[in-house]
């Protein structure tokens, strides 16, 4: 692991050179990693095997492995670090730093997604309520840098696609003045997730009690408790909510309306406490809804192919966002023909031990079906479809597929799968 020291030193004597000017240190880190070719020269795995023939490591700046699945430090000076992150889940959360550096992916590819947060109210000074657009999307493969800076001026997310992907992060420890370290919410949520105080915590972990003892009594004491919270904390209880009641196996097995009834009832309250705001959390929770849905039909697919489909889904808004990035990674191929022929494959494609009959979740998915996405992706309209067919069909086929076409059309464009191509 030479090759890492040889690059924080060089890194420390420029940045000495330049007095350690914050300013500097993101072009000044991404330079290096340019110039030096980090990946021809380590391998993301040789960075595993090290690690476990040595007797004693660096010191490591996040030993439980907080943020990396794992992290690994492999540079230390005292004023910044260096360190590979290891991912095996697809995502990180929509985010700003409170330090600033530069990163490379070492290994595989990621999605990568750059915005803006328009604030419109400071709740208080973790909190935050405003809009959260798209700047940019791109894809970095094996080698790409990008300059980290702290505060609103980054705010972005990164989708890994292959598993696992690995980064080399050169860092400093923090920046004082770029507190907090919000993460964001879509559509329109910012807050930090470092912010703890201890009687919340304490009381989650109660609601955990209440829920995991099945009392009879428990969702009125929750509820009381809803009544009187602030949004901050509102927000906290209900997101741990929201995963506790989905959590039933059983439920979910059966497909019982029993936790989406308990939980409606909780934001209900909410609703009262809090007045329009409460329209926030349902906003996020209907957001993260789709979200998982689209994850969910992801986890049943291993075509490389179809689950980058499926990662654009997941991550980027809009047709031209998503085309422009099919282009990238297949330059030879017009991407509307290609996203037709992933969703001919994925609704080809049966999924065991589940109730829907494909992996797009849209049961009876059929050519008729994949002719009319073809032309709400071409922006025809209800009417241009049927003038079209009609022009295709013989009469009497025609006549047999009429009457259901508008509710075939509703189907598609109400998909939560195909939510992000007619944003």
């Amino acid at each position: 692991m030479q090759v890492f020291t040889r690059l924080g030193e060089k890194i420390e004597a420029a940045w000495r050179a330049a007095d350690f000017s914050e300013e500097k240190f993101p072009a000044l880190a991404a330079g290096f990693l340019r110039d030096e070719g980090m990946p021809s020269k380590v391998t993301a795995w040789e960075v595993l095997e090290w690690c476990l023939t040595q007797t004693e490591l660096p010191r490591q700046k996040d030993p439980r492995g907080n943020f990396g699945d794992p992290p690994v430090t492999l540079y230390t000076s005292p004023k910044f670090h260096i360190d590979v992150y290891f991912w095996f889940e697809g995502t990180t959360a929509i985010h700003q730093h409170g330090f600033c550096g530069a990163f490379q992916v070492l290994h595989g590819s990621s999605i990568h997604s750059w915005y803006e947060f328009e604030r419109r109210e400071a709740i208080n000074f973790f909190t935050e309520i405003g809009e959260i657009k798209l700047k940019v999307c791109e894809l970095l493969e094996t080698g790409a840098v990008q300059e980290i800076w702290p505060g609103r001026k980054y705010i972005h997310g990164l989708f890994h696609l292959d598993s696992p992907s690995a980064t080399i992060c050169v860092r400093t420890d923090k920046s004082p003045l770029e507190a907090p370290q919000f993460t964001y919410h879509k559509p329109s949520l910012a807050i930090d997730p470092f912010f703890e105080e201890e009687t919340i915590m304490k009381k989650q972990q109660v609601v955990s009690a209440l829920l995991r003892g099945k009392r009879p009594d428990a969702d009125e004491h929750i509820g009381n408790l809803l009544a009187d919270l602030d949004f901050q904390s509102t927000y906290s209880i209900l997101s741990f909510l929201k995963r506790s009641l989905h959590a039933n196996r059983i439920d979910q097995l059966f497909e019982l309306e029993t936790p989406r009834k308990r939980f409606e009832a909780f934001l209900e309250i909410v609703r009262k406490r809090h007045g329009e705001k409460a329209e926030i959390f349902e906003r996020i929770f209907a957001h993260n809804e789709k979200m998982s849905e689209i994850v969910q039909r992801r986890s049943f697919v291993i075509d490389p192919e179809h689950r980058f489909f499926l990662a654009l889904l997941l991550n980027v808004e809009g047709r031209e966002q998503i085309f422009s990035l099919i282009r990238q990674r297949f330059p030879e191929t017009e991407p509307s023909e290609k996203v037709l022929d992933w969703v001919f494959d994925l609704s080809q494609t049966r999924v065991a031990g589940s109730s829907q009959q494909n992996a797009l979740g849209i049961d009876g998915f059929d050519d008729l079906d994949l002719t009319i996405f073809e032309n709400l992706l071409a922006d025809c309209t209800a009417d241009d479809i049927a003038a079209k067919l009609e022009a295709e069909y013989p009469p009497e086929k025609f006549a047999s597929v009429k009457d259901s076409l508008p509710e075939r059309i509703k189907k598609i464009r109400e998909a939560v799968i195909f939510d992000p191509l007619f944003t």
